[in-house]
Formats: structure tokens, sequence, C-alpha cells
């Protein structure tokens, strides 16, 4: 695969990551679930050496620090 689709994939999967954190945020406990979730997702990347698992997992932080922090 191109370094070009390898980092469009990324962008992609950091996008819609950021978006399914902010939906989460609107529940409660969400810092919990979003915590959990991107815990466990960037320590599978980690493990497997898979940077996209690692930059979803980024993408669900980010997410819900955005609705955190500018509402």
């Amino acid at each position: 695969m191109s370094e070009i689709c390898r980092l469009l994939i990324w962008i992609c999967g950091f996008v819609i990551a950021s978006a399914i954190a902010q939906l989460i945020s609107l529940l409660p406990w969400s810092a919990l679930v979003i915590g959990v979730a991107a815990t466990i997702t960037y320590s599978q990347g980690k493990n497997s050496r898979d940077m996209l698992l690692q930059v979803i997992a980024t993408g669900l932080a980010f997410g819900w620090l955005k609705c955190y922090f500018l509402g």
C-alpha cells in the first residue's frame, strides 16, 4: 500500500473516531468510557505495531477533549 493511501486511511480513522467520541460525550460517564476505550485501543495498537489503532485511540481522546473543553 502506498504511503498516501495509508495516510488517508489514518486521517479517516482519526476523524471517525473523533466523531464517535463526540457522540459518546453526551452520555453520563463518558470520560470513563472514552478513557478505557482509548487505553485498550492504544495498547493493542502498540503491542501489534498497528499505527491505525494508535491513531484511532488518539482520535477518541481528541474528540472527547474537544467536546469537554470547547462544548
